[in-house]
């Protein structure tokens, strides 16, 4: 056997024995799901969902909202639009109704924000918007007012299985990970090639993802399909790989959701994402005069991406 030959049965036996096992675990198929969904959604915020906006709004004539711009909606002019108007328009009273129901972007914006993406909507005789009540926000009703990270994680969990909430939300508090729950909570505030020298391990993808967890989650994507017409990828084995990579591109490090307040509104109750010492993510709970956003939250990170001093 030639050099040659001998080189290339090496680099054969080297692929096929040294495969790298990538699991892809309740976690990580969430992670890819929230990825999924935050590339999908941005699309219709920056398009149609804004039109929508920004016709109720001058009907109304209601101004964008000078309130904190949180989560991704900072990251471009579009997204930061569509905030500030949805946060004027949610502040708009339900006397109002009869000025905008018979427009089409209103039936819109009201079947979005009612949609079971955001968990069960809270309509009342005083909004023109509902609000959706998800698994978080029912455990922060029942527990308060002592909110902590491991309780709130519990009651959430409690919370989707009684009111079979599928909501974003909702799927992350069933696997009772406080990292995930404040990461795709974050996601809902509102609503590329590198080449290696050598060849690298062989993947395998197993998938490792509770099948109560994956009956709920196609729920989920089925119902952003009726929404939005766009196809989240399918919670089915042969998809791991595709929610592994997604996972891997989704930066949830840093993120930060304020998700309650004081009776006076005063006070506001935060969830930050942070990497401890050891490189484990984790929550960071606080309670802070002013309304934190991830924006802010990132650059209050000490060295290294630690935990910031509040």
């Amino acid at each position: 056997m030639g050099i040659l030959s001998r080189i290339r049965a090496f680099w054969r036996r080297r692929i096929v024995h040294s495969a790298e096992h990538c699991i892809v675990d309740n976690r990580v198929f969430l992670l890819g799901l929230d990825k999924f969904y935050r590339d999908a959604v941005k699309q219709h915020e920056r398009g149609e969902l804004l039109s929508c906006a920004r016709r109720v709004a001058q009907t109304l004539d209601v101004k964008p909202s000078p309130a904190p711009v949180e989560g991704y909606y900072t990251e471009d002019e579009q997204l930061t639009d569509y905030f500030r108007l949805m946060r004027g328009l949610q502040n708009v009273h339900a006397k109002r109704t009869p000025e905008v129901v018979a427009l089409a972007e209103f039936q819109r914006l009201s079947n979005v924000t009612a949609s079971p993406l955001y968990g069960r909507p809270q309509q009342t005789d005083k909004l023109l918007l509902p609000a959706g009540r998800d698994a978080l926000s029912q455990a922060l009703l029942d527990t308060s007012p002592e909110w902590t990270v491991p309780r709130l994680v519990a009651a959430a969990d409690d919370a989707a299985r009684a009111r079979d909430d599928i909501s974003l939300v909702g799927l992350a508090a069933r696997c009772r990970d406080a990292v995930v729950l404040g990461a795709l909570r974050e996601s809902v505030v509102l609503y590329a090639e590198v080449q290696y020298l050598g060849i690298g391990p062989r993947r395998e993808f197993v998938w490792q993802v509770d099948p109560e967890l994956v009956r709920h989650a196609n729920r989920f994507i089925e119902a952003f399909k009726a929404l939005f017409g766009d196809e989240l990828p399918a919670a089915v084995p042969n998809a791991a790989a595709l929610y592994w990579q997604a996972c891997e591109d989704n930066h949830i490090e840093g993120r930060c959701v304020r998700i309650g307040a004081n009776a006076t509104g005063s006070r506001h109750y935060h969830w930050g994402i942070f990497r401890g010492s050891d490189g484990v993510l984790r929550v960071q709970e606080f309670w802070h005069d002013e309304i934190w956003t991830t924006t802010r939250y990132r650059a209050a990170f000490r060295s290294r991406g630690r935990r910031p001093n509040l």
